[in-house]
């Protein structure tokens, strides 16, 4: 189970619900920590399961996964998304 680090920011619906979304806060050794972590788990295959706090979430994940990469010049910020797909 990879461990979500960081400080709770903005957040849509509930864990529970069929929509969820949450932004967290890491500095520098968080965010290399959990990327790393959530790396191992996607490389040994098997569900993907993210935890903070009272909520987990599970996403069993079929390949090719996404990766989206913006950058935007005016706001100085780059964007990294990584997309895990399960089957219906």
């Amino acid at each position: 189970m990879v461990a979500i680090p960081g400080n709770p920011g903005k957040a849509k619906g509930s864990p529970s619900r069929i929509e969820f979304e949450q932004e967290f806060y890491l500095n520098r050794s968080e965010a290399a920590k959990f990327l790393r972590e959530l790396a191992g788990r996607i490389e040994t295959g098997g569900a993907v399961e993210m935890s903070r706090e009272s909520w987990t979430l599970v996403c069993d994940p079929i390949e090719p996964f996404k990766l989206e990469v913006q950058y935007k010049a005016a706001k100085r910020e780059l964007e990294v998304q990584l997309k895990l797909k399960e089957l219906p």
